[in-house]
């Protein structure tokens, strides 16, 4: 083979590895897209009302929390430079209680059956 020839193979072979590569970019995109579609298709289904159910338990549950009460908090004080005695430290203690009222006040909205998994 001449240098000429040589030159154009090696030319004819960048530009098919950079189809190449594009090609597989490409393909690499459309496999990212199908994967979030599958997850997608894989939940389940409800109906708008339903998710207004949903939310309006949330809701229901948040509103009825009484974050004024001074027993749901853990406290630690010290005495500020002026001497006036300041929180250091404050920690809400009852989001275990949220969440379980929560799940049971979502839990109520649908009719929760055992799989055969499960029994």
């Amino acid at each position: 083979m001449t240098k000429e020839e040589l030159q154009r193979k090696v030319d004819e072979l960048t530009q098919s590895l950079e189809s190449f590569t594009k090609n597989t970019e490409m393909l690499k995109q459309d496999l990212i897209v199908a994967k979030n579609a599958l997850k997608v298709a894989d939940r389940p289904k409800i109906t708008q009302d339903q998710m207004t159910e949903i939310q309006d338990a949330i809701y229901t549950v948040v509103n009825n929390v009484d974050f004024t009460d001074c027993n749901n908090y853990d406290m630690d004080f010290e005495i500020d430079y002026d001497n006036r005695i300041a929180v250091s430290n404050m920690e809400f203690n009852n989001s275990d209680e949220i969440a379980d009222d929560l799940c049971s006040e979502i839990g109520s909205l649908f009719n929760v059956i055992e799989t055969e998994d499960e029994a």
